[in-house]
């Protein structure tokens, strides 16, 4: 059988679209970067798309909330992918797990793609208000007595994780204070799938090491949790 070659998030992405029963939590971001390695996707400002792979284009509608909750839409995407010759006898083949490091204050959260050599890590921080609309994406109620904007804070961290297929928590401190166990909290509460692939928190004094010390330690955890 012909073999697709993807990077982790993508090959998580085409099983989910040809999954049964039919996924309901696609998010078109994921599907775009599938596309995009497959062929080309043009995106007008209405959130018109106009999806193309080899020979085979078709139309669809970006939502607002930018998530394929129905079922159709998504049965329409699996028959455009076969139409295009990339159907169920198409296995993906990961490349490698997209793994990351999240490391965790109250005044900023660096996340590093481990999957990559000297890459920048990306800036979470609680004051940019550009972060304050993850909040209404997340599901139920407030389960916590933190505000809007703490709230906010780690849905923003959240959004930057999503994709990852294995996540490494760090932070320092203990008890209330600490925005390592904040975090794996809201994960759990409002995020469950992103939850289960925390496959580990380090506790580290994260102020006194370099980017590269951090990252050096997080790929020596995945190193022995391969061997084990």
């Amino acid at each position: 059988m012909p073999t697709l070659h993807l990077n982790a998030k993508n090959a998580r992405t085409m099983e989910r679209v040809y999954q049964h029963p039919v996924s309901h939590d696609l998010d078109w971001r994921d599907v775009i970067s599938l596309i995009e390695h497959l062929g080309t996707v043009k995106e007008e400002t209405s959130g018109h798309l106009t999806l193309t792979v080899n020979d085979a284009s078709q139309g669809f509608h970006r939502s607002q909330d930018g998530s394929l909750s129905d079922p159709k839409q998504v049965l329409e995407l699996r028959h455009f992918l076969e139409s295009a010759g990339v159907g169920k006898s198409h296995r993906p083949q990961a490349d490698a797990k997209n793994r990351m490091l999240a490391v965790v204050s109250q005044k900023e959260t660096r996340i590093f793609p481990l999957d990559s050599t000297g890459s920048e890590p990306e800036h979470v921080r609680p004051d940019d208000l550009r972060y304050l609309h993850f909040l209404q994406h997340s599901e139920g109620g407030d389960q916590t007595s933190r505000s809007p904007e703490s709230l906010a804070y780690y849905a923003a961290i959240s959004e930057a994780l999503t994709g990852a297929d294995e996540i490494l928590l760090m932070g320092n401190g203990t008890g209330a204070s600490n925005a390592m166990n904040h975090l794996n909290e809201f994960l759990e509460t409002r995020h469950a799938p992103l939850a289960e692939r925390v496959v580990g928190a380090l506790t580290r004094d994260i102020e006194a090491l370099t980017d590269g010390q951090l990252v050096k330690d997080a790929r020596e955890f995945f190193a022995a949790s391969v061997k084990a």
